[in-house]
């Protein structure tokens, strides 16, 4: 208890020390803004900020733009504060850009977009950051889709309402996200959000220039989450190839967010409430040149795992969005399996049944000869 306390005070320290000498002020926009979203403010162990997010339990992980693997050990819920702790430096695949002209491939490109949290709004542009109906956040979605379709891909937005932005809102757009997935059989399924952080942890300055920045979330409780983190850990490595200040991290939650339909679906937290809607809808961009970069223009060697965009296709080398789909099917049990299975469960059921009538038989001769 006593460390938990001596945690909690350095921390305040820490923040009231840095901000006084004209540092990174953490909470500055967090406190003076009328908003009913809680931030937590999380940190490693050394008190140094990592990321901040208004939702974080125990258990959770987070990977940082630099491939650092941590786990949220230390929640302090009055002062919203939390300690993770650092797990691993994970390997991110190489990433080359190849200089080779590509033969040009005409393709079917098919994307799906959902929101599961239609509220969510952002404060600076929309007055709220949340209303009872479609927020702000589907600005955000239509200009995302708006430029994925500039990159020929056809985009399906279903703009459902999922409201009240509770507990069950998941299993409501599940409903959503299934239908998408079986009506167009996606290459990729996202589901649009907006985070809870302060301004100062979502946008950057580029020459310059402010750029809002966009996390992704991957969720723990789903047989697909492997995939799912090895989808995003692509995207992430692409993006830090074409912008480098594209993404923020990678977010692992208990949730299961819908991503076992399909290895590729991602949900993208694009900005924070506290962030103007056009500095998001401006980054929109740069996601979809890395969303379509990555999963149609970027081969990955089924040897090594190393990337090259604009990568040519061959028997080792296969575009991500592919290479994701096999190892989707590996994993998947095969017709023959589960026609097999079947076939045997009913030769269970059919045994266990004439067992059953046998000895029934048997007993009612018995009833018989004993009368």
């Amino acid at each position: 208890m006593l460390k938990n306390k001596l945690v909690i005070f350095l921390v305040c320290l820490l923040i009231l020390v840095f901000q006084s000498k004209g540092g990174y002020d953490v909470m500055a926009d967090v406190i003076s803004t009328p908003t009913s979203v809680e931030i937590y403010s999380v940190y490693d162990e050394k008190l140094n900020l990592l990321f901040q997010r208004d939702e974080v339990a125990i258990g959770d992980n987070y990977l940082s733009e630099d491939f650092k693997f941590y786990e949220v050990s230390y929640i302090d819920e009055d002062n919203k504060y939390a300690i993770a702790k650092f797990i691993t430096q994970k390997k991110p695949p190489e990433v080359k850009i190849s200089k080779l002209p590509k033969p040009i491939k005409v393709e079917d490109r098919t994307i799906c977009m959902y929101m599961t949290h239609n509220d969510e709004s952002y404060l600076p542009s929309d007055g709220v950051d949340s209303v009872y109906g479609n927020g702000g956040i589907k600005d955000v979605a239509v200009a995302f889709k708006r430029e994925l379709e500039k990159h020929l891909i056809d985009v399906y937005f279903d703009d459902t309402l999922h409201i009240p932005h509770d507990n069950s809102a998941y299993s409501r757009s599940k409903v959503t996200a299934e239908k998408l997935n079986k009506e167009y059989s996606p290459d990729a399924i996202f589901d649009i959000h907006r985070d809870g952080a302060s301004r100062s942890f979502y946008v950057t300055k580029v020459d310059g220039r402010e750029r809002a920045r966009v996390r992704m979330v991957i969720g723990k409780a789903n047989p697909n989450m492997a995939l799912n983190e090895e989808f995003a850990m692509y995207l992430m490595s692409v993006g830090k190839e074409l912008y480098p200040w594209l993404f923020t991290d990678i977010y692992y939650a208990s949730g299961h967010y819908n991503q076992s339909l399909d290895s590729k679906a991602i949900l993208f937290e694009m900005g924070s409430h506290l962030v103007e809607k056009e500095l998001v809808i401006d980054s929109m961009y740069e996601l979809a040149d890395v969303i379509t970069t990555a999963m149609y223009d970027t081969t990955v060697s089924e040897e090594t795992g190393d990337l090259v965009i604009d990568g040519i296709e061959d028997e080792i080398n296969v575009t991500i969005s592919d290479a994701m789909d096999k190892k989707e099917s590996s994993n998947s049990p095969s017709l023959y399996v589960v026609a097999l299975i079947f076939v045997i469960s009913a030769m269970i059921c059919l045994t266990m049944f004439l067992i059953f009538l046998r000895a029934t038989r048997v007993g009612k001769l018995t009833t018989k000869s004993d009368k």
